[in-house]
């Protein structure tokens, strides 16, 4: 799937807790969190769901 800016993510793929091991991702501000779908990394907001960033091909 594509993923867009302002999409609702709610699936139920697994939180990226050490953001640090993916070039290209960043701390995430307070209430979101990186999660991995693929190959792409979607920043959410955790209360929502919207997606606020998205990086692709940061694979270890």
């Amino acid at each position: 799937m594509t993923w867009r800016r302002g999409d609702r993510y709610w699936g139920g793929a697994p939180w990226v807790n050490d953001w640090r091991a993916y070039p290209g991702l960043y701390a995430p501000p307070y209430g979101y969190r990186w999660v991995q779908a693929g190959n792409q990394f979607l920043l959410t907001a955790v209360a929502t769901g919207i997606i606020s960033a998205i990086v692709a091909g940061s694979m270890r």
